[in-house]
């Protein structure tokens, strides 16, 4: 007897714990572009490929604690693959700033190469124990008919110690920089 209402009280918490949980998760994008550009827009920018360090292929937000030392927040995460966030953010950020009419994801048609084609690895996006973000990428823009650009951006981003949303901001301005210099190198010495 004693045994049957022992698996019976157990059993009865069993659904508490197979039960709804409530997600701690804080869900990240990354902030919208930066004001339009009054320039005269290019027809077609073609954006990528874009590349992001193997580590970065997870969806919690890293931390830089060291030169060889990241972490990766329990609770912090991005709302979609980063790859995907930090490409269509660049790209609004590149149409905003070059301006472009149209941007074409990697691969674009043969037949028709765009206008304009930046491909980016990028090499450190992350959160720091200071509170800020750094971005760091090396870039070739090609402008149809002249020889290709090559250059590579590194931005520190200032935050505040333990603010999340504050080093994801900082790492939407790090692009933001980062789209600066590849606009710049897009439009050439004479624009």
């Amino acid at each position: 007897m004693r045994a049957t209402a022992a698996v019976l009280a157990a059993l009865s918490v069993l659904p508490a714990c197979l039960g709804p949980r409530t997600d701690t998760a804080r869900y990240f994008t990354l902030p919208p572009a930066g004001p339009a550009s009054t320039a005269t827009a290019v027809p077609s920018l073609g954006l990528g490929p874009i590349v992001l360090p193997p580590y970065l292929s997870r969806p919690e937000v890293a931390t830089r604690l060291g030169p060889e030392q990241v972490a990766f927040s329990a609770n912090d995460r991005w709302a979609a693959p980063l790859e995907e966030l930090a490409v269509q953010a660049l790209g609004e950020e590149l149409r905003a700033r070059l301006p472009a009419r149209e941007v074409l994801r990697w691969p674009w048609p043969l037949g028709n190469p765009p206008e304009v084609a930046v491909a980016v690895e990028i090499l450190r996006f992350e959160a720091d124990a200071a509170g800020g973000g750094t971005v760091q990428a090396r870039w070739t823009v090609t402008r149809r008919g002249n020889p290709p650009v090559r250059g590579e951006t590194r931005v520190q981003e200032p935050g505040k110690p333990g603010d999340v949303p504050g080093s994801v901001a900082a790492l939407g301005r790090g692009l933001g920089v980062l789209a600066a210099d590849l606009a710049a190198a897009a439009r050439g010495p004479a624009n």
